[in-house]
């Protein structure tokens, strides 16, 4: 993946300035925490689920941050960049990237991955999940002040 700017989706309408919609962010929120642990107890019994599930958690997550900062995306890759606004490493994201184009080969084109793989995938997606959801419950915090 080559890293573009958070900005050049915006200037493609990928993603899209909102009023900052709280509402919506605790829903995310609620939903990913729920989806995650949901991929953690089918990962022995359905490895290609819970490879999908915790993909979508930490996505849901982001754009539950992405709610709270005033923005609508309609696309992964952008969803994905804008965790460098938040202080992830280029060689955070682009793993991460990787964890975008498993779950894709999985749920669109068959791809099947071992549970250890899986396994894999979903310590290091719990990671991010972790790093995201401090900054989702901070701009939380700095909004109940």
């Amino acid at each position: 993946m080559v890293l573009l700017k958070f900005e050049y989706y915006l200037s493609k309408g990928l993603v899209k300035k909102r009023r900052k919609n709280v509402k919506l962010a605790e829903s995310l929120l609620n939903s990913a925490l729920d989806r995650f642990e949901f991929a953690k107890r089918i990962l022995k019994t359905k490895p290609k689920y819970a490879l999908e599930m915790a993909y979508e958690a930490v996505i849901e997550l982001i754009e539950a941050l992405l709610a709270l900062e005033g923005f609508k995306s309609w696309s992964h890759e952008a969803n994905i960049v804008f965790l460098s606004k938040i202080g992830f490493t280029e060689t955070e994201i682009k793993k991460f990237d990787i964890s975008r184009r498993k779950r894709h080969s999985s749920k669109y084109y068959g791809a099947t991955f071992s549970i250890g793989e899986v396994k894999y995938e979903i310590v290091y997606m719990e990671n991010i999940f972790k790093k995201v959801l401090l900054e989702v419950k901070k701009r939380f915090d700095s909004k109940r002040k």
